[in-house]
Order: C-alpha cells, then sequence, then structure tokens
C-alpha cells in the first residue's frame, strides 16, 4: 500500500472515532473497508445486506397526557407468532433534484419520483450478531437478509431511501410496485387490509406485517469491497420495524384470584363479603377496512389542507390517521368487526372460563387495524372499546347480577394516572363525540391496549378500569372502574 494510501486510511479511521457517537444515534451504519484503496469498484458485483429490528426494549418513557412515540415504555413481543418475519420487501428510491425530502416530498416532486427498485428477499433470525449494532437494544429480535446480489445495481453516484415492508411481497400481485412506473406518491397512499393471518381473535394471529419506522438512507460512497471477488457490498443495518396491528388486553392483576366455580376473575366488593367476578370480555367497533401501509400523521384538524406527514412522530398536535378518520361523522358509515351493541355476547367474545383464559396475568383479547377519529366523530359508532361481563354478588351465597360495562379504549387520555369510567348500555349516548382532542380515543398500529379493573362501587353500579397502553409500545389506558 502506498504512503498516500496509508495515510488516508489513518484520516479515514481518526474520521471514524470522531464520527461514532453520531453513528450510535443512526439506522444507518454502513462501514468503508476496501482492500485496496486505488481499487476500481465502478465493475463490481453489487450485493445488499440489510438487518431489521422487528420488536423493542422496554424503556420508563411515558405517554398519557403529552403523547409521543414511546407509549408508556415498550414491551417485546411474542417470539413464536408476533416476532416471526418470514420475509421483506426492499423499495429503493431517489430524492427529487435538489431536494432531501425523501418520503415526505412535496406532491409535486412525489408524483414525478418514480421506484427504482423492489425487491423481496427472504430473511433468517440474526441472533449471532444481536447486539454488535450501537442502537441495538436487549429484548429486540433482529432478522437479515444476508448478502443479497442485486440483479439491477444501484448507481453510487446518489444516495438511496429506503423503505421496508415485513411479512408482505409488494411484488407481486395486481397492486405490485412496479420499478420505474410505481411513483412516490402511490407507494405513500398504498393502503393493506390483511395486516396479520388468522382471525385477530384471542391469540388467532400471526405472520404480522410491518413497517420501517422511519425513512432510511443509503450512502453508496460506504461500502464493503472484496478484492477477491470483486464484490462490492451495501450495508443497511438496524432498521426498526412497527406492525401495522395493535393488541388489546385485559389485564388480572387487580383481582384476588381466578374461581373456576364462578368462571372468571374475583374482585372484592365492600366488607360484607360481597364480590363480583369478571365472565366475559368483548371488544367492539374493530376497525375492518384498509389501513395505509406506511403511518400517516396530520398537524391539526381545522385546516382543509392541513399539513400531512408520513412515518411521521406522533405528538400532542400531530394526529395518526387511517385512511377514513376524515369521514368517521354522522354522515358516513364504515365495516366495523364486532359492532357495539346491548348484547356483546358474539364471535368475538372472550370467555374468561375457557382453558387458554384461566389463571393468567393477562388476557389476550384480539389484534385489530388502527382506528383514529376525528373531533366530531361520535364515539358509539366509531370508537374501538371493550364491554365487560360481570355477575356481582351482594354475599357469598347471594344470586349474582349479571351486568355489563362497556369502555372506549383511550390512546393518550387526560391523566398521567388515575382510572376512568365504564359505563352501561343506557349511559351510552349516540351524541358523545371524540371532542377536541381526538387522539384520546384511538387504535394506532405497534401499541398494546391494556385494560385493568380497578373497583366496583354497588350502590352506583360503577366499574372503574384501568386502562394502559404499551407501544409493543404499550398504551397505558389508567384504570376503569364499574
Amino acid at each position: 500500500m502506498s504512503i498516500v494510501s496509508k495515510s488516508v486510511q489513518i484520516l479515514r479511521m481518526a474520521a471514524a472515532f470522531l464520527l461514532l457517537p453520531l453513528l450510535a444515534s443512526s439506522c444507518q451504519w454502513v462501514t468503508d473497508d476496501y482492500d485496496d484503496e486505488t481499487a476500481d469498484v465502478s465493475n463490481a458485483t453489487q450485493y445488499i445486506n440489510i438487518t431489521i429490528s422487528v420488536s423493542a426494549s422496554e424503556s420508563p418513557v411515558t405517554r398519557a397526557p403529552l403523547g409521543g412515540e414511546e407509549g408508556d415504555g415498550r414491551e417485546k413481543g411474542i417470539d413464536t407468532r408476533e416476532n416471526l418475519v418470514e420475509g421483506v420487501t426492499l423499495i429503493f428510491y431517489q430524492d427529487a433534484p435538489n431536494t432531501t425530502a425523501g418520503i415526505n416530498a412535496t406532491a409535486a416532486n412525489a408524483a414525478a419520483t418514480t421506484i427504482d427498485h423492489a425487491v423481496y428477499y427472504t430473511v433468517s433470525r440474526d441472533d449471532d450478531h444481536a447486539y454488535a449494532h450501537p442502537t441495538r437494544h436487549t429484548g429486540e429480535v433482529f432478522y437479515t437478509t444476508g448478502d443479497q446480489e442485486l440483479t439491477e445495481p444501484l448507481s453510487s453516484e446518489n444516495d438511496y431511501h429506503l423503505l421496508v415492508v415485513a411479512n408482505a411481497d409488494l411484488t407481486q400481485g395486481s397492486d405490485r410496485i412496479i420499478p420505474g412506473t410505481t411513483t412516490l406518491a402511490q407507494v405513500r397512499d398504498m393502503t393493506y387490509s390483511a395486516v396479520y393471518s388468522g382471525t385477530g381473535k384471542g391469540t388467532e394471529a400471526t405472520k404480522f406485517v410491518m413497517t420501517s419506522e422511519e425513512d432510511c438512507i443509503l450512502d453508496f460512497n460506504y461500502s464493503t469491497y472484496n478484492k477477491a471477488l470483486n464484490r462490492r457490498t451495501f450495508q443497511l443495518d438496524c432498521i426498526h420495524m412497527e406492525r401495522m396491528a395493535a393488541r388489546i388486553d385485559y389485564c388480572t392483576e387487580g383481582a384476588d384470584s381466578y374461581d373456576t366455580n364462578l368462571g372468571g376473575y374475583k374482585y372484592p366488593v365492600g366488607t360484607n363479603g360481597g364480590y363480583f367476578v369478571v365472565t366475559k370480555v368483548t371488544p367492539f367497533n374493530l376497525y375492518d377496512g384498509s389501513e395505509y401501509v406506511f403511518k400517516r400523521v396530520r398537524n391539526n384538524w381545522t385546516d382543509v389542507t392541513p399539513a400531512i406527514s408520513w412515518l411521521g412522530d406522533e405528538t400532542t398536535t400531530n394526529y395518526v390517521v387511517d385512511p377514513n378518520t376524515a369521514n368517521k361523522d354522522n354522515n358516513h358509515s364504515f365495516t366495523y368487526l364486532s359492532p357495539v351493541a346491548q348484547n356483546m355476547d358474539n364471535g368475538y367474545t372472550q370467555s374468561m372460563s375457557s382453558a387458554q383464559n384461566q389463571n393468567k396475568e393477562n388476557v389476550i383479547i384480539c389484534y385489530t387495524r388502527e382506528n383514529t377519529l376525528k373531533p366530531a366523530s361520535p364515539l358509539k359508532k366509531y370508537a374501538t372499546g371493550l364491554a365487560f361481563e360481570i355477575k356481582y354478588y351482594v354475599t357469598a351465597d347471594a344470586t349474582p347480577v349479571t351486568r355489563v360495562y362497556y369502555h372506549y379504549l383511550r390512546h393518550q387520555g387526560e391523566m398521567s394516572s388515575g382510572s376512568y369510567q365504564a359505563y352501561l348500555w343506557a349511559d351510552l349516548s349516540d351524541e358523545t363525540t371524540c371532542g377536541t382532542t381526538p387522539m384520546n380515543y384511538g387504535i394506532v398500529r405497534n401499541n398494546i391496549y391494556r385494560v385493568t379493573v380497578n373497583s366496583f362501587t354497588p350502590l352506583e353500579g360503577v366499574l372503574k378500569i384501568t386502562i394502559e397502553e404499551k407501544h409493543w409500545r404499550h398504551v397505558d389506558n389508567p384504570t376503569i372502574y364499574i
């Protein structure tokens, strides 16, 4: 190696050490590791190696009441179902000339920008190198494409943006992405309805479709080069993914015990030996429409042409929207699974007497798509929630009184802690709307909505239930009361 080349290498190493703190916070961790500084790699065979992160470690960050991306701490998905990835669609595109907006390009630029490449690769678990990257954390699960040859080489003169969709091959079918034809605008507007395989009832869901959490950039000025094989490998490590589905749970930690004879979770009431038993839990108003493939947010609900962003952070003034959010009012109707009804004993009901729901700290009720509301949206018509069937025993040997209480799930809520009241059917008004802060209610992708029953006031007939929200990401919906 020449003295000049050796000096260049030393300068590169020094620069790398200076930039390490920046690299540690970036998802775009690539290396420049040429065997020969003077090598001509223009004719090298191109390969790509992508690693994705499909679940997240826990953190103490809270969501309510300020909103935000982290929920009430992250929670690792279930490896046997929720974390499984079979393959990924990689979508490459470039910015319009003299712009760097990526997926948030202007409408005109997005319409003029065509997708350069769209490829689908199967993946394998990346356990051996699970913590090699600075941004990887304990609890995350990783998959890698391995080195894959690019049959259509990418130009090394330009930076490429990369979007990833897991467990869905978007290069096939009538709505497939066609390189050179499909535009960035069309990709931004893509919708998908089969966000998991299975019914979504209880644990009957797997192969969750996941999408990029952010728009990643591939800087092709940096790569690894194998001189012996004349192979240039572009690498992007640690692409964080979000499931398009959300999960709804019933947390039983407030119960005294599980009572097999009573068929449910038993809670004490008062000092006379009374108690109530949660025997059934039914989700209602599960949205059954399509969902945007890539998360979309808008900055308000008053402007005729609001600011829209894709893969944007959720804040107290950035609202997540689904394809029908703007039309969720009394003038429209959309299909909902298990619509809210006075008789909630239906196909989505989870009986606490079933073997899979007994003696659990947490019962998975269902999986569902995004369902977000606007200020004028009637809650009874559109808001997703849970109905709890309880049997109340005034004394241990009394004949039980059966009641059903309803609670609309909270996404942010008005309180950082505390409880919300659940309601009897007669108390559910057709006129109650979402209100001025629509993100108080709703379902957003990659969140776990966890509901805990807090207390029951028999004289008032009030059920108090705590709603939690975790950003699978677990959404702490504070307690509800009956």
